[in-house]
């Protein structure tokens, strides 16, 4: 279909890519590009007919990885009317731990290089059983193409995650960065429910 962040060559969409995208937006399946290569996610918003989301994704801006997204990335999201869900592992983050203060300079970012608060939402990825994932997932002979040991993806991985607990510290800090009432609200949820509404009516 496309290329993957990780994948050797980043092909971009392939003929069935693009029909499989044109469909999903017909039949109202939300087409979502985390994880996707970099060209694969620009050709995706080209043939897109509708919103196009990075349900987890962090600005590459900020911290050089290849889960994380660029700038015209995010300008192509905010245009489709889509919505990008900070990540709260701390791979992907500037600061080891991570903290809700990351998280904030995140979500500031996004929002002013997308034009707004109004494309930003939560999308933590949390994991209640890290060490398992890691074993489980990431280490398991059948995916070691998916997760290259040479970036970083290897026994001496130890990923940390926020936690949803930070969500009342996340709420009052985006209160005291001075994002309205309305504005924190669709970045805790609303923001979804809006591209929701749209693709599955």
């Amino acid at each position: 279909v496309g290329g993957g962040c990780h994948e050797r060559v980043d092909a971009g969409l392939t003929r069935f890519g693009i029909e499989l995208v044109q469909e999903m937006h017909r039949v109202g399946v939300l087409v979502d590009v985390s994880h996707t290569g970099y060209r694969t996610s620009m050709d995706v918003f080209e043939v897109s007919q509708g919103p196009v989301i990075f349900s987890h994704s962090n600005p590459f801006t900020l911290f050089q990885h290849g889960r994380n997204i660029r700038d015209d990335q995010i300008k192509a999201c905010a245009r489709s009317g889509g919505v990008i869900g900070i990540v709260g592992c701390d791979q992907f983050m500037v600061d080891a731990g991570p903290s809700t203060e990351g998280l904030l300079n995140m979500i500031d970012y996004h929002a002013e290089v997308a034009g707004g608060p109004q494309y930003v939402g939560i999308g933590l990825d949390y994991l209640y059983d890290p060490p398992g994932w890691l074993r489980e997932r990431v280490l398991a002979p059948m995916n070691r193409s998916r997760y290259p040991a040479e970036l970083g993806y290897d026994a001496d991985l130890v990923a940390n995650y926020a936690t949803p607990e930070q969500v009342p510290e996340l709420t009052e800090g985006l209160l005291e960065r001075s994002y309205s009432e309305s504005e924190v609200r669709g970045i805790l949820g609303e923001n979804w429910l809006r591209v929701a509404r749209q693709v599955w009516k």
